[in-house]
């Protein structure tokens, strides 16, 4: 969607704002700097790391600070890695690393377009397990206050860590290796402590709850690339990205936050007047009724079926609660 956003002139963003991206990168290069040891000193006080040596591995690429050249080799590197920690076992292996930074794995079966990789923040390998075990990590820049951590934060971070869960699933069952290398389904998320760029590690995550519905999620992706043209159909990203722009797309508010599209949808949603242009309480109200025809009706057109004079009527006894009659 960011290629199709680039072609319609709109600069990709995530729904995220530069200063966030920048804010985010700093933090995340200031927990890695020095062999990651401000992340490692918070994992062992919040007893997600083991306290003793733990290696550090830094699968980063060079935009995102870190030492390799291009996500294919992250996820080489990562794959090899795999096979070298079920080769250890649970004892583990001195060379191995214990904490990860990027891990990146493919997620196969074509589940999601038009990519199918994932890059896990932070990942630590527990070697004091029956099987050596992989523990997720959200990094979020959000200020963790305890008790009074904004909800929607939290659940947006659980969220994303339940899906690295279930593609770390996938991928150790894809390379053979689901036996001989467990998943744990609690992990950490590491958020910022309040007025401070230092890390707050909040142990102890259950996430079996988000990585079923990242399974529940796969899974419908995964019928949708079923019913795709596929490329030795003469499908280039070139008319791909024309076929997404030809197509019809329903904009809401939720938008905003997620797709990079948002604000050329809203323009085209307020061009035909699509209720949703200003906001899911408006196009409940008007009930089917576009903005072009709800403004001629409340400049005094005559209604033409029962529902345009529901809401003639429910304009006139709103505006009469409101004394503006």
């Amino acid at each position: 969607m960011a290629e199709v956003a680039r072609v319609e002139g709109v600069p990709p963003t995530m729904g995220q704002s530069p200063f966030a991206i920048m804010r985010g990168n700093q933090f995340e290069r200031a927990l890695f700097r020095d062999d990651a040891q401000r992340m490692r000193e918070a994992l062992v006080d919040a007893g997600v790391l083991p306290v003793g040596p733990a290696p550090f591995r830094d699968l980063r690429i060079r935009k995102s600070g870190g030492p390799l050249r291009k996500l294919d080799v992250a996820l080489r590197e990562t794959t090899t890695l795999l096979h070298q920690i079920a080769e250890a076992g649970g004892s583990g292996d001195g060379d191995l690393p214990a904490l990860l930074a990027s891990a990146t794995i493919s997620i196969p079966g074509g589940i999601m377009l038009p990519e199918a990789v994932l890059v896990l923040d932070v990942l630590v390998i527990r070697y004091d397990q029956r099987l050596p075990t992989l523990v997720v990590g959200e990094v979020k820049t959000f200020p963790d206050r305890g008790g009074h951590t904004d909800g929607g934060q939290l659940a947006t971070a659980r969220a994303q860590a339940g899906v690295y869960v279930h593609g770390l699933q996938l991928t150790l069952a894809d390379l053979g290796l689901a036996d001989r290398i467990a998943v744990s389904t609690t992990g950490f998320l590491v958020f910022s402590r309040p007025g401070y760029n230092l890390p707050s590690v909040r142990a102890g995550e259950d996430l079996r709850y988000q990585a079923r519905r990242a399974e529940r999620g796969f899974a419908r992706l995964r019928a949708a690339a079923a019913t795709m043209p596929r490329v030795e159909e003469g499908i280039t990203v070139g008319n791909a990205i024309e076929r997404v722009l030809a197509a019809d797309c329903a904009y809401d508010e939720a938008c905003v936050s997620f797709c990079d599209r948002a604000a050329s949808c809203h323009a085209r949603a307020l061009e035909r007047g699509d209720p949703a242009a200003l906001g899911g309480d408006v196009a409940r109200f008007l009930n089917g009724i576009d903005l072009h025809r709800a403004v001629a009706l409340l400049s005094g057109g005559v209604p033409s079926n029962a529902a345009e004079a529901d809401l003639v009527r429910r304009v006139r006894e709103t505006r009469e609660l409101g004394g503006l009659t």
